[in-house]
C-alpha cells in the first residue's frame, strides 16, 4: 500500500537528508535518517522497506557508525516488523538481541517490555502480561512512561478481556482513553476506542460498540495506518454479523482480508479469514466456510497465534455440528479445551467451547452432559457480564429442555431469550430463538383443549413469520429452509368439501 501524501512528503525529505549526510559523511544524520525512514515505513505498514532500513543500521558500513542505543532501537523495531508479519520466533529473537545490546539503560527497556507483552498475549500468557504491566506501571513514573503508559494500560486491559475479566478491562480501557485524550495522544485514543468497541460487542451493548468503532476508524484513517483500519473493519464486521447487517459485514471482512494480505500482516489476515468463515457458514456455504476456517487455523498454528488457532478449531467444530458430524465436532472441541481451558477458563472462547459442546451432547442424546456444559457456559456469561451470551445460552437451554420433553420450561426460556435478545438488537440470535419456539409450539402437547391449541398454533405462526423475515433479510439460507419446512406443517387444513 502506498504512503499517504503527508508521509510521502516526509519520506522525500528524509531521503534527501540521508543522501546529503552520506555525501558529508555526517554520522548522526546517516544513522538518524536511516532509523527515521524505517520508523516511517513501519508506521505506513510497508514492512519490507521498514526491514530494509532497520537492517542497514545493523549491517556494515552503518553498523560501525551506530551507537549501542541506536543499534538496540533498530533491532527492537526490526522485531516489531517480524511480529507484524507473523514471524513470532524471529520477533522473540530480535527482542532478546535488542535487550542484550541495550541492557537496562535508557528508555528502550520500556518499549521492549511492551513488545514482550504483545508476544506473550499471542502465546496465551495473559496472567504473566498483567503481572508484568502492573509491575512496570507501579515502578515507573507517569512522566517517564509518557504515551507508553496508555499503550501498557491498553495491553493490560486486552489481557484481562481475553481472560474474561470484562469489568476490569472496561475500567482500564476507559482510563486509557481519558489519559490519551487529555494528553493529545491520538494513536492511544484510537486504540482505546477500538478495544472498547470490541468489548462492548462482546457484552451486547451494540450501540456503544458502534460508536467506539466509528471513532477508532476515523482515528486510523487520520493516522494512515492500514493495519489498524483493517483490524477495526474486522471488529465492525463482527458487530454487523451480530446485528444482522451481513452484507455490510461481508464487505468489511473481505476488504480487511485482502488488505491484510497485501501489506503482509499475518494476524490481520487470519482474523479476517475467521470472520469470512463465520459468514459463509451462516449462509450455508459450508465448503467455502471450511476452506476459510482451515486456512486460518493452520496459519495460526504454524505462526504460534494460540487463540486464533483455537478460534479456527471452534469454527471447524461449528461446521461439523451444522453438518451433523458430531464425532468430528467433539474431537475438535476436546482439543480446544486441552489447549486453552487452563489458560483462560472464563474467556469468551471457552464460553463458546462449552456452549457448542453442550449442543453436541444434546444432539447425541446425552442430556446430563449437555445440561452441565450449557450451565457452565451460562455461568461464564453471567460472571463476565456478557448479557448477549447469557441470553443466547438461555435460548439453547430452551432447545435442551424441548428435547427432554419439558415443554413449559422450554417455552418460558425461549420467550424470554427472544425478548431479551430483541432488546439488545441481536437479530440472528432473535430469529433463531423464535424459530426454535415455533418448532416447539408446532409439536407441543401442552394444550388442554382445542382453544388452547389454536392459540399455540397462532403463536407458532407469528414467531415463524418474524424468524423467516429476519433470516431473509440476512440471507441465512439453512435457517430459511427450516422455516419453509415448518411453514408447510403449520398451513391450516382446508375444510372438507360439503357434499351437494
Amino acid at each position: 500500500m502506498p504512503l499517504d501524501d503527508e508521509k510521502m512528503r516526509l519520506e522525500n525529505r528524509l531521503l534527501g537528508l540521508l543522501s546529503q549526510a552520506l555525501q558529508d559523511r555526517n554520522r548522526d544524520e546517516i544513522v538518524g535518517s536511516t532509523l527515521a525512514l524505517g520508523d516511517l515505513y513501519l508506521s505506513g505498514d510497508l514492512y519490507e522497506k521498514a526491514e530494509e532500513y532497520f537492517r542497514k543500521v545493523l549491517d556494515e558500513p552503518v553498523l560501525q557508525l551506530a551507537r549501542p542505543d541506536e543499534r538496540a532501537r533498530a533491532q527492537l523495531n526490526l522485531a516489531t516488523v517480524m511480529l507484524r508479519r507473523g514471524h513470532l520466533t524471529l520477533a522473540r529473537d530480535g527482542l532478546k538481541k535488542a535487550r542484550e545490546i541495550q541492557g537496562n539503560a535508557g528508555g528502550l527497556h520500556l518499549e521492549a517490555r511492551r513488545l514482550h507483552c504483545e508476544l506473550e498475549l499471542h502465546a496465551g500468557h495473559y496472567r504473566e502480561v498483567v503481572d508484568a504491566i502492573e509491575s512496570t506501571l507501579s515502578s515507573e513514573s507517569p512522566e517517564k512512561l509518557g504515551d507508553l503508559r496508555v499503550d501498557l494500560v491498553i495491553l493490560e486491559g486486552r489481557a484481562r478481556r481475553l481472560m474474561g475479566r470484562n469489568r476490569q478491562a472496561t475500567r482500564l480501557f476507559e482510563k486509557a482513553l481519558d489519559v490519551a485524550q487529555k494528553s493529545g495522544y491520538e494513536a492511544g485514543a484510537g486504540a482505546a476506542h477500538s478495544e472498547l468497541g470490541r468489548l462492548q460487542s462482546v457484552l451486547g451493548r451494540f450501540k456503544q460498540a458502534n460508536d467506539h468503532l466509528d471513532a477508532a476508524l476515523k482515528s486510523d484513517e487520520g493516522m494512515a495506518s492500514q493495519r489498524r483500519v483493517n483490524a477495526d473493519r474486522r471488529r465492525m464486521a463482527l458487530l454487523q454479523i451480530r446485528t444482522g447487517r451481513w452484507k455490510e459485514a461481508d464487505t468489511l471482512a473481505e476488504t480487511a482480508f485482502q488488505s491484510s494480505r497485501e501489506i503482509g500482516n499475518l494476524e490481520g489476515r487470519i482474523s479476517a479469514q475467521l470472520v469470512r468463515a463465520t459468514l459463509r457458514r451462516l449462509r450455508g456455504s459450508y465448503d467455502d466456510a471450511y476452506d476459510c476456517a482451515l486456512d486460518a487455523m493452520e496459519a495460526a498454528r504454524s505462526a504460534g497465534y494460540l487463540r486464533r488457532q483455537v478460534q479456527g478449531m471452534v469454527a471447524l467444530a461449528q461446521l461439523a455440528y451444522d453438518r451433523g458430524q458430531t464425532r468430528e465436532a467433539m474431537e475438535l472441541l476436546r482439543e480446544c479445551e486441552t489447549l486453552y481451558g487452563r489458560l483462560a477458563p472464563e474467556s469468551s472462547v471457552m464460553l463458546q467451547v462449552h456452549l457448542l459442546t453442550g449442543r453436541v451432547h444434546d444432539l447425541q442424546g446425552e442430556t446430563t452432559e449437555a445440561f452441565d456444559r450449557l450451565m457452565r457456559a451460562h455461568s461464564i456469561a453471567r460472571e463476565t457480564a456478557s448479557d448477549v451470551e447469557r441470553h443466547v445460552v438461555d435460548s439453547f437451554l430452551g432447545d435442551h429442555f424441548r428435547r427432554r420433553g419439558e415443554e413449559e420450561k422450554s417455552v418460558e426460556l425461549l420467550i424470554r431469550a427472544s425478548r431479551d435478545l430483541g432488546e439488545l438488537g441481536a437479530k440472528f440470535d432473535v430469529a433463531r430463538a423464535r424459530l426454535s419456539l415455533a418448532k416447539l409450539l408446532c409439536d407441543a402437547r401442552m394444550a388442554r383443549n382445542l382453544e388452547e391449541r389454536q392459540r399455540e398454533v397462532k403463536l407458532a405462526r407469528s414467531n415463524l413469520f418474524e424468524a423467516r423475515r429476519l433470516f431473509e433479510l440476512m440471507g441465512a439460507n439453512p435457517r430459511l429452509a427450516e422455516c419453509l419446512e415448518l411453514e408447510s406443517r403449520l398451513v391450516p387444513e382446508k375444510p372438507a368439501a360439503t357434499p351437494e
